[in-house]
C-alpha cells in the first residue's frame, strides 16, 4: 500500500513537471518573434536607415558611409576620428593633428552646406575624405592602437565644433603631405580672388624629408603609349615637351606642338607623388623626378609638424597656411 502511494505521488510530480515544461515552451513561442526582432536588430544595425531628423536633432551633421549591407550613419565628430587616422601620419604631434581635425570638419561642413543641402546628412563619397573604421585603425596601428586611438580622439574632441570660415561662411581648405619647398598660390591655379586666403607659404625645411625627392622610370615606348591612350599623341621619341610651371615650381601644363595636358592630369596618369617634376631621357627611358608629396595646395602637414615641434599651437598653424580665415564654433 505504501508503495502504491509513493508511485502515485511520483506520477503526480511527473505530470506537474510535464505541464510546467509545456507552459515554458508555449511562453517561449509567444516571445520568439520579439526575441528574433531584437537579434535581427543587433545584427543589422549598420544597415538600418534612421530618421535624418532624429539624428540631426541629437548629433548635428551626420555622415553616411555606404557598406555592403546598407548605409552606416554616424555623428560628424565620430567620423572625424577615422578620417583623421586615414590622412595623416600617426607620429605627428598633437597640435598638428588638431589643426588637421579642424580642416576635416570644415570640409565636411562646407560640403554639407553646398547646393542648398538642408538635410543634415553628408555621404562620405561627397566629402572626398578617406575613412578608417575602428577595426582598420586597430590593424593599422598594431600594438600602439590604444594610445593612438586616444591621441586621435583627443585631437577631435579638443577642437569639437571648430571650423574655418571666411566672412561667416564655412570654408573647406585643401591639405597635402609635403611641399616642394613652398606651397602653391590658389589664385594662380583657380584665378579667383575668393581664394586669396590660400597663398604660397615658404616651407624650406621640407627638403629634409626622406620622401622629398623621388624618381620613376618608364620605357619611351610605354610613355608614348600611355599618353596616346589619354588623348595626347606624340610623333615619337624626338617629340619635345614643354612644362609650364606656377610660382611654386609645380607643373600646371605639359605641352607639345600639337597637344596639351594639365599637370595634375599628367601626375595622375603616371602615378607620380607630386606635380612638381622634371622629365629627362636616359638610355631609352623617360625619367620623372619629383619633389614633395601631394598637390601642394593649402595645409602642408610636414611643414606644420615642424612648426609644432617649435612650439606653435594649432591656431597658429592654421593662421600660417590660411591667413585671412577665421575660426568659428559651430552650434
Amino acid at each position: 500500500m505504501r508503495k502504491t502511494n509513493q508511485e502515485g505521488k511520483a506520477a503526480g510530480t511527473a505530470g506537474r513537471k510535464r505541464i510546467q515544461d509545456l507552459l515554458a515552451v508555449l511562453f517561449f513561442l509567444l516571445l520568439l518573434p520579439y526575441t528574433c526582432s531584437l537579434v535581427s536588430g543587433i545584427r543589422q544595425e549598420e544597415a538600418v536607415e534612421t530618421s535624418g531628423a532624429a539624428l540631426r536633432a541629437r548629433d548635428g551633421l551626420t555622415l553616411c558611409l555606404e557598406r555592403e549591407n546598407g548605409v552606416l550613419r554616424m555623428p560628424l565628430e565620430e567620423f572625424l576620428v577615422g578620417a583623421l587616422a586615414a590622412c595623416i601620419p600617426e607620429e605627428y604631434r598633437e597640435e598638428t593633428l588638431k589643426a588637421q581635425a579642424v580642416i576635416l570638419r570644415s570640409i565636411c561642413r562646407a560640403k554639407a552646406g553646398a547646393r542648398g543641402n538642408t538635410s543634415g546628412l553628408l555621404y562620405q563619397a561627397d566629402s572626398g575624405l578617406e575613412y578608417l573604421d575602428a577595426a582598420q585603425r586597430r590593424d593599422h596601428w598594431g600594438a600602439d592602437w590604444e594610445a593612438l586611438e586616444e591621441k586621435f580622439s583627443a585631437a577631435v574632441r579638443e577642437t569639437e565644433g571648430i571650423v574655418l570660415a571666411r566672412e561667416g561662411e564655412t570654408v573647406g581648405p585643401p591639405f597635402f603631405r609635403l611641399s616642394a619647398g613652398k606651397t602653391r598660390d590658389a589664385a594662380q591655379i583657380w584665378g579667383a580672388e575668393a581664394f586669396s586666403w590660400c597663398k604660397s607659404v615658404d616651407c624650406p625645411h621640407d627638403i629634409e624629408a626622406e620622401e622629398f625627392l623621388q624618381e620613376k622610370r618608364i620605357p619611351w615606348a610605354n610613355f608614348l603609349e600611355t599618353l596616346k591612350k589619354a588623348g595626347m599623341e606624340l610623333p615619337g621619341q624626338d617629340a619635345r615637351l614643354r612644362l609650364v610651371r606656377d610660382g611654386a615650381g609645380y607643373v600646371t601644363a605639359v605641352e607639345s606642338d600639337t597637344a596639351r595636358m594639365a599637370g595634375e592630369r599628367f601626375r595622375q596618369l603616371f602615378a607620380l607623388p607630386s606635380a612638381c617634376f622634371v622629365l629627362e631621357e636616359e638610355n631609352g627611358e623617360v625619367v620623372m623626378r619629383t619633389k614633395g608629396v601631394g598637390h601642394g595646395l593649402g595645409f602642408d602637414q610636414y611643414g606644420a609638424d615642424l612648426l609644432a615641434a617649435e612650439g606653435a599651437d594649432y591656431l597658429q598653424l592654421l593662421d600660417v597656411f590660411f591667413e585671412g580665415l577665421t575660426l568659428e564654433k559651430m552650434e
